[in-house]
């Protein structure tokens, strides 16, 4: 690659309403450009429908867009999330998964709102039919929150919709391995999202468990992450380097939905530009940085 700057901050983890964000994609990448960062990906659950909009957006406003994917695995009854970046969204083996993995959501949300009706909290189907994007869990919470059987869609996610609790329905997933080679046929590369996210119960296991996907054919890992304290970047950073693998980062942004920034997450978040240079450079990429 050439003439790419090092310097900067960048969010390579990112939503927009094609799936559970609230700014579309050419709203998310004029917020980048506003905010001062030289890269932002587009990152949107098991769906690419937002990249479209969102790479010609970068074109038009001279902000470097990088094409990505957050990907749901399973492991151990644990849901692992794999952020793919630099991805051709029209490869056909990208595309099946993610066929398959909008099946598996409607399996999922329809049993979902059987069991909500079964404790007692009906929802009716019409109201958590987002316009034009994916369905997940925000929102039925937010649709649990409307007929007050929450005071808010955190607290509603938490009481109900989170593994252990009365409404989780298990997922059937493909594991970290399978979406490293889907990931890796269409020209992206692997990175193991939210470490800490893994357990929110049991850390020991929340990293025991990254080591297993990191195993499975991962090429890199979020070590910078909107909810990491300062021991869980180094030991993000160890693992890394330990593994020899590369790092990424990002705020996780959903626009309103959440409270963290695009870029800097809570307020500390600070991605390097560098990273995505050379993720870039692992995939073969030859976008340039603004």
């Amino acid at each position: 690659m050439e003439n790419e700057s090092r310097e900067g901050r960048v969010d390579l983890h990112a939503h927009t309403t094609a799936s559970d964000g609230t700014l579309t994609p050419r709203q998310l990448v004029a917020l980048a450009k506003e905010t001062g960062l030289a890269a932002v990906a587009i990152t949107d659950h098991d769906t690419v429908d937002g990249l479209e909009e969102g790479l010609a957006a970068g074109m038009e406003l001279g902000v470097w867009v990088i094409p990505g994917v957050e990907l749901s695995t399973q492991l151990e009854h644990r849901e692992i999330h794999i952020v793919g970046l630099f991805i051709r969204p029209d490869d056909p083996a990208l595309r099946s998964l993610l066929a398959q993995r909008k099946e598996e959501r409607r399996r999922r949300n329809s049993l979902l709102l059987e069991r909500l009706a079964q404790l007692g909290m009906p929802v009716p189907a019409e109201e958590v039919r987002p316009e034009g994007g994916l369905l997940t869990r925000i929102h039925v919470a937010e649709a649990l929150v409307r007929h007050g059987y929450a005071q808010s869609p955190e607290e509603a996610l938490e009481r109900y919709l989170i593994p252990g609790k009365p409404a989780w329905i298990e997922k059937n997933g493909p594991d970290p391995a399978e979406c490293a080679r889907v990931i890796h046929g269409a020209g992206g590369v692997a990175a193991l999202a939210h470490l800490d996210r893994i357990d929110k119960e049991d850390p020991e296991r929340s990293l025991a468990l990254a080591r297993r996907a990191l195993g499975m054919g991962l090429d890199g890992l979020e070590a910078r992450y909107t909810t990491y304290t300062p021991e869980w970047e180094a030991l993000a950073d160890s693992l890394a380097a330990e593994m020899g693998l590369l790092r990424s980062g990002g705020s996780d942004f959903h626009g309103a939905r959440k409270a963290n920034r695009l870029g800097t997450g809570y307020g500390g978040l600070a991605v390097p530009a560098g990273w995505a240079v050379e993720l870039a450079g692992a995939a073969g990429a030859v976008e340039e940085m603004s």
